[in-house]
């Protein structure tokens, strides 16, 4: 018996005739039509993500906070005072009030914001900030050394006795504690003076302005002691 190899096959048909000769079909491996097509879905795929990233670079947007009316210096910021607005800033946006963020409690207007302005950041402060004032005094020269803006001080005040004769102080007593050195001055001489004197501008509670001036116009002698931070506006 010899072993023989069949590709097309001859089959009878229903009325005893021989049908058409069938093709045997063979799995071919894939050829270039099909990575063809594989490089197309690619590159749709590509221009997809890159469509997608182009758009989102466009839109580079961010919210801040407007002010929805005028609003001024040392008001409290209640709620419909400002509203989130998508602006387009770049790098400048991190100057302005995050709109994304909401604004905390007890926040104030340390400046003035007209309607429709993007609010800065430094316009916003604490109660205190909004609410404090700044007031020069003089001191000694000699007194303000190792005093920078922020370092808290006690004010204590010697003022004259009235009753001496010539120029007498009474003892000390404690004016104001918790004020904050803002800046200080230049040293500068005065005539007949044996020491220099120089000017401290200190922020001092609203209420205690007038006490701060009196004791000044006074001719009161008033030193600065640095000291822990303490609540503004005690006294002794």
């Amino acid at each position: 018996m010899r072993a023989g190899r069949t590709t097309k096959g001859v089959g009878m048909g229903p009325t005893g005739q021989a049908s058409e000769p069938r093709t045997v079909r063979r799995l071919r491996a894939p050829g270039w039509r099909d990575l063809r097509l594989v490089v197309g879905l690619l590159l749709v795929v590509l221009a997809v993500a890159g469509g997608a990233r182009l758009v989102a670079g466009l839109d580079d947007t961010r919210p801040v906070y407007a002010a929805t009316r005028d609003l001024v210096p040392g008001q409290p910021v209640e709620e419909g005072d400002l509203v989130a607005v998508q602006v387009r800033l770049g790098e400048g946006a991190a100057h302005y009030l995050d709109g994304a963020t909401p604004v905390a409690d007890g926040t104030y207007l340390l400046r003035g914001v007209q309607e429709g302005e993007l609010v800065p950041v430094t316009a916003l402060g604490t109660e205190r900030e909004a609410l404090d004032k700044t007031v020069n005094v003089p001191v000694d020269a000699t007194a303000v050394s190792g005093l920078t803006p922020g370092t808290p001080v006690d004010v204590w005040v010697s003022r004259r006795d009235t009753e001496a004769v010539g120029e007498a102080y009474l003892d000390p007593e404690l004016l104001l504690a918790g004020a904050v050195v803002d800046r200080v001055a230049e040293e500068s001489g005065g005539l007949g003076a044996q020491l220099g004197s120089s000017s401290v501008a200190l922020v001092v509670p609203a209420d205690r302005v007038g006490d701060v001036i009196g004791a000044v116009d006074q001719d009161s002698r008033l030193t600065l002691v640095p000291a822990p931070r303490t609540q503004v506006g005690s006294d002794g």
